[in-house]
C-alpha cells in the first residue's frame, strides 16, 4: 500500500512542476501560485525527506531557468547558479514542513509552512540585492486580496497564499473529514473571508478631496534611433532641451507636477549647473513643480561612475530637494545616502524614489511616520520585465497609503490611487505620446502597516520558534 501510495505522489509531483512555469517569472497565472504548494506538499509527505526535497530542487531549478530568463540581468554561469539558489531556498520551506508535521499535529500544524516561507522570504528580500523582486506577494493581481499589505505588508499576503496549501494537505491527511471541514473553515476561512471583504470595502470606498495634473515625460522613441548612428553627446544635449520643452506642453495643459522617466537628462558633470539654472527658468515661468531625473557623467568616467538623481525644483524656481538613487543595479552608478526626502505643497507632501529603489520595503519604509501624499518615481525598464516592475511598485502604495505616478523609460508609466487601483496607464512601446497626464488625489491614507511596520512577520518568526521548540522536545521526550 505504501509502494502505491509513493508511486501515486509522482502524480502529485507532475502536476506542481507543471504549475511551477506559471508560479512566478515571466509567465504568472496568480492562480497557479496557490495550486503549484499544494500538489509539491502533498509529493513530499509520501517521501523521504531528503530525497523528495532534492527531486523539488531540481524541478524548481528547470523551471526557474527558463520563467526568469530575460527578467534577470544576468547570464551565464551566474544565471544558473541564481535560479539554482532561488530553488533550493524556496526547496528548504517544503523540507521544514515535511519535517515538522511528522510531530507537530492538529491544524495548528497548518502555520508551520506558511510561517516558514514568510521566514524564508523575510530574509531573502533583506539580504538580496534585488530586494523584493520576484516574492511570491507580487503575483497576485486580485485588488481585494492583494489590499492585506496596508495591515500586513506583503508578509500577509505570502502567508494567505502558502496557507492554503498547508491547510488544504492538512483537510486531504484527514481524508476531508466533515468534522475536519468544519474546523478549516473556521479556522482559515473566516479569516481568508475577512481579509478578502476587507479588501472589498476597501477599494470600493470613494476616495474624497481633490487631485493634482501629474505630467510625467518620457524619451522619445526617435532619440532612441539616433543613438544607434550619431554622437551621443549631440543627442543628449536634444534629448534634455526637448525635456525641457515638453515641461512648457504639461503646463500648458493644466499640469502643475512634472517630472520625467529615469536618466532623461543624461549630461556631464560640467554642464549639470547651467542645465540645472535653465530648469530653474522653466519651472518659475511654468509654475509647475518639476522634477529632472539626471544622470551626470563625471570626470574620469568609466572609472568613476555616474550619479543617478532627481532635482526637484519648486515654482519659485528654488531647489526643495536632490535624491540619489538608493539602490542602482549593479555596475549602474553611485549610491546615495538611502534617506527617502520629501517637499510640501499646496498638493500634499511629495517625496521621490527611483525605479530598483521601490524594490526594497526596508528602504520604502522610512515614509511609515512622514505622511506622505504622492510618490513620484522616475524608472527605466526593458521589454521582459514590464509590466511586472510597475505593479510591484504599486504595492508600497497600497503598504504606505501614498498615490503614485511611475515614469518608466522602456516600460509601463503608470499612475496608481493608495489602494494600488490604475489612474492612468501609457505603454512605452506602444504609445505615441511623450506625456502621460494623470489627475491623482492629494491626499494619500494612514495604513495600518505604516503603524505596525513588520510585525507580521516577527509573529511568524515567534510561531515558528515556538514550534521548533515543540518540535525539539518531542525528540527528547521520546
Amino acid at each position: 500500500m505504501t509502494t502505491s501510495r509513493n508511486h501515486y505522489s509522482y502524480i502529485y509531483f507532475l502536476i506542481g512542476f507543471i504549475f511551477l512555469f506559471f508560479f512566478n517569472g515571466r509567465w504568472i497565472l496568480p492562480i497557479a501560485v496557490f495550486i503549484a504548494p499544494i500538489f509539491l506538499i502533498r509529493f513530499l509527505r509520501f517521501q523521504k525527506p531528503l530525497r523528495g526535497f532534492l527531486i523539488i530542487v531540481l524541478a524548481g531549478w528547470l523551471s526557474n531557468i527558463f520563467i526568469w530568463k530575460g527578467m534577470m540581468p544576468i547570464s551565464g554561469f551566474f544565471y544558473y547558479f541564481i535560479s539554482l539558489m532561488m530553488s533550493v531556498f524556496t526547496s528548504l520551506t517544503f523540507l521544514i514542513d515535511r519535517i515538522y508535521t511528522q510531530k507537530v499535529k492538529g491544524i495548528i500544524s497548518t502555520f508551520v509552512f506558511p510561517s516558514a516561507y514568510v521566514i524564508m522570504e523575510y530574509i531573502v528580500i533583506l539580504t538580496n540585492p534585488s530586494g523584493s523582486y520576484g516574492t511570491l506577494a507580487h503575483t497576485q493581481t486580485s485588488l481585494p486580496l492583494i489590499q492585506v499589505i496596508s495591515i500586513t505588508g506583503i508578509w500577509g499576503l505570502i502567508f494567505l497564499i502558502t496557507w492554503t496549501a498547508s491547510i488544504i494537505n492538512w483537510l486531504w491527511d484527514n481524508s476531508f473529514e466533515e468534522n475536519k471541514l468544519k474546523q478549516g473553515l473556521l479556522f482559515y476561512g473566516i479569516p481568508f473571508l475577512f481579509f478578502i471583504i476587507y479588501g472589498q470595502i476597501r477599494i470600493q470606498k470613494e476616495i474624497q478631496g481633490s487631485t493634482v495634473r501629474v505630467a510625467s515625460i518620457n524619451i522619445e522613441k526617435a532619440h532612441l534611433r539616433y543613438h544607434m548612428s550619431e554622437n551621443a553627446d549631440s543627442i543628449d544635449v536634444r534629448t534634455s532641451s526637448n525635456f525641457l520643452l515638453k515641461c512648457e506642453v504639461a503646463a500648458s495643459a493644466d499640469a502643475k507636477i512634472v517630472f520625467g522617466a529615469e536618466a532623461i537628462v543624461t549630461i556631464s558633470e560640467s554642464a549639470e549647473k547651467g542645465f540645472i539654472e535653465k530648469a530653474k527658468i522653466t519651472a518659475h515661468k511654468n509654475n509647475v513643480y518639476f522634477g529632472i531625473p539626471m544622470c551626470i557623467i563625471p570626470k574620469g568616467y568609466p572609472q568613476n561612475r555616474p550619479e543617478n538623481k532627481i532635482v526637484w525644483i519648486s515654482p519659485k524656481g528654488e531647489i526643495v530637494f536632490t535624491y540619489h538613487k538608493s539602490r542602482p543595479t549593479p555596475g549602474e552608478g553611485n549610491y546615495g545616502d538611502g534617506i527617502i526626502k520629501y517637499f510640501d505643497s499646496p498638493y500634499g507632501r511629495i517625496s521621490s524614489a527611483i525605479c530598483f529603489d521601490m524594490d526594497f520595503p526596508d528602504l520604502i519604509n522610512q515614509v511609515r511616520n512622514m505622511n506622505i501624499d504622492i510618490m513620484l518615481v522616475p524608472a527605466n525598464d526593458w521589454e521582459e520585465i514590464a509590466p511586472y516592475h510597475t505593479f510591484v511598485a504599486s504595492f508600497r502604495a497600497i503598504e504606505h497609503g501614498f498615490n503614485m505616478v511611475r515614469s518608466a523609460s522602456k516600460g509601463l508609466s503608470a499612475a496608481f490611487n493608495y489602494k494600488g487601483q490604475i489612474i492612468s496607464a501609457q505603454d512605452f512601446f506602444t504609445s505615441d505620446s511623450d506625456i502621460l497626464y494623470s489627475d491623482v488625489p492629494v491626499k494619500g491614507h494612514k495604513t495600518a502597516y505604516s503603524v505596525i511596520g513588520d510585525s507580521f512577520a516577527w509573529l511568524s518568526i515567534l510561531f515558528f520558534v515556538i514550534m521548533s521548540v515543540i518540535f525539539l522536545k518531542s525528540y527528547v521526550i521520546k
